[in-house]
């Protein structure tokens, strides 16, 4: 990356050339048009690899720079904000990030009310419209690895199971539901203990959501009463279910209104532990982390989001 000189009004503008569906980078040259349209200073550096966006944040951070616009899906902000959270700074408010959704899913940017209009996302620049939004991160004390952060929906059990199945980048906004109900057919619930402020499940369950904010796997409403600046995590424990059961209850997913369904306990909380017999697999913002046991944590209004 060119670090260039600090600017405290330049946007540095991180570009996945791979996200959402080849167009051959038209989505990026319609942001191009609608930054300079509306007379915005940007610097675009455009990533070669996965994982590159974290470096060229972190980078960025370091080189003094305090705007960053990423313009991808849930997977480049996740990187982008790996790159924030570990960059040092005292305080992470001092970053300011936005997002111009050009992936498959854009879940993150549905739950901020951001769509893919080009023009509508340079005047919310130009506005400086923002708020200060929590962030989310995942210990994983068994193993050692390194916290994990994260802006919008962590799964533990099945939702990873199937993150894991889905091709990259994702051929289509359907993909991720048809692995989804095909692999019904064979996945195994394991046992669950979930412990959190005064509450505990235990049992066989699909999956754990531990959300952010409200939306994953391309539009799923998984926790529609999740705010993005109020220190919890909503929690969705949903028992074991086969095929059969699922689907009468996908219009509830996506319509928001799963959290009346008996199959779905919900909660929130500050902290959450989730352990699992045998240890699954945990995903957050679509990308694929450690095995249970997980610990998730909140980091309130820690960074300043358009």
């Amino acid at each position: 990356m060119n670090p260039e000189q600090p600017n405290d009004n330049k946007w540095l503008v991180i570009v996945n050339p791979a996200s959402g569906r080849p167009d051959g980078g038209a989505g990026w040259r319609a942001v191009e048009r609608a930054l300079r349209d509306a007379g915005l200073s940007f610097h675009a550096v455009h990533t070669q690899h996965p994982g590159h966006a974290e470096h060229i944040a972190r980078e960025a951070v370091h080189a003094g720079r305090r705007r960053l616009l990423a313009v991808g899906g849930d997977g480049s902000v996740n990187e982008i904000l790996q790159g924030l959270m570990t960059a040092g700074l005292a305080d992470t408010r001092e970053v300011t990030l936005a997002v111009a959704p050009t992936g498959t899913g854009n879940d993150w940017a549905r739950s901020l009310g951001v769509g893919r209009d080009p023009r509508e996302i340079a005047r919310a620049l130009v506005a400086g419209r923002t708020l200060l939004h929590d962030v989310g991160a995942i210990d994983f004390p068994a193993s050692g690895a390194p916290r994990h952060w994260f802006i919008n929906v962590a799964g533990a059990g099945y939702d990873a199971w199937v993150t894991e199945r889905v091709p990259r980048p994702v051929p289509s906004a359907v993909t991720y539901l048809r692995i989804a109900l095909a692999g019904l057919v064979r996945y195994r619930s394991p046992l669950f203990r979930i412990t959190a402020d005064g509450e505990q499940v235990e049992g066989r369950l699909l999956l754990a959501f531990v959300a952010n904010a409200r939306y994953c796997g391309n539009r799923m409403n998984v926790a529609p009463t999740a705010s993005l600046d109020d220190g919890l995590l909503d929690v969705l424990a949903v028992r074991e279910l086969s095929l059969l059961e699922v689907l009468p209850k996908l219009g509830k997913l996506y319509g928001g209104r799963i959290l009346g369904d008996p199959a779905v306990r919900h909660f929130r909380s500050a902290v959450v532990r989730i352990e699992t017999e045998p240890a699954v697999r945990v995903q957050a913002d679509g990308q694929m982390l450690g095995a249970t046991p997980a610990v998730f944590s909140l980091r309130p209004r820690a960074l300043t989001v358009v």
